[in-house]
């Protein structure tokens, strides 16, 4: 497959890149400073400048690219619209490159009904004020996806940290997992490779965390 990173210089989409690549995928690395990126053991991706906040700078990298995979973040906890921005430029680019699927990161902080009642206290009164913008922003951007005609799938992410993939990750379709815990990017970033184009996730929310 023809791939495409988005946010690939950040810690979780250099690890796609790297995926990929050893999966044997053509990728292509995009980012706003593509010189940061690291040497690859698995191979050397093509590359791609590009910044979401720019209209039309996506055009060019996602156009027949098969899937993309958009590892956007910000570490900036004030009013944020680097996700709906990313996802309207992600869509537009998508639909006139003839992308077939796209991949983007979101927050399992975002659905808290079914979780139970200790932790859906602990994600409202302490989660969901720290990253309250962060997760108005990630609200937004799903909107944007879901009135959309792409084929996308939102990976719901607990809190991230390093480490190994798990061996066998808990996963949840469209429903919150009722002990979300952690993630290790290395997780996120394996099953995301391991689904690039699988038809059972498109226009789904999946939620992922280490078992």
């Amino acid at each position: 497959m023809k791939i495409a990173v988005v946010g690939a210089t950040g810690r979780t989409g250099r690890l796609v890149v790297g995926l990929a690549l050893a999966a044997g995928h053509t990728v292509t690395a995009v980012a706003r400073n593509p010189a940061r990126l690291p040497e690859f053991a698995t191979g050397t991706p093509l590359t791609a400048q590009a910044d979401i906040h720019r209209p039309g700078s996506l055009h060019g990298p996602l156009a027949g690219q098969d899937a993309v995979v958009a590892t956007l973040g910000t570490a900036d906890r004030r009013p944020t619209t680097v996700f709906s921005d990313g996802a309207r430029e992600l869509t537009a680019a998508a639909r006139a490159g003839g992308v077939r699927h796209l991949v983007t990161m979101g927050s399992a902080g975002l659905e808290t009904s079914q979780l139970p009642f200790a932790q859906r206290m602990v994600t409202r009164l302490v989660v969901n004020r720290v990253y309250r913008e962060v997760h108005h922003d990630l609200a937004r951007m799903e909107a944007v996806l879901d009135a959309s005609d792409t084929d996308w799938t939102v990976v719901r992410v607990p809190m991230l940290k390093d480490g190994p993939p798990a061996a066998h990750p808990l996963v949840s379709y469209d429903r919150p997992l009722p002990r979300a815990g952690t993630a290790t990017r290395a997780t996120v970033a394996a099953w995301i490779t391991d689904h690039l184009g699988d038809p059972e996730t498109f226009r789904r929310l999946v939620h992922l965390a280490d078992g």
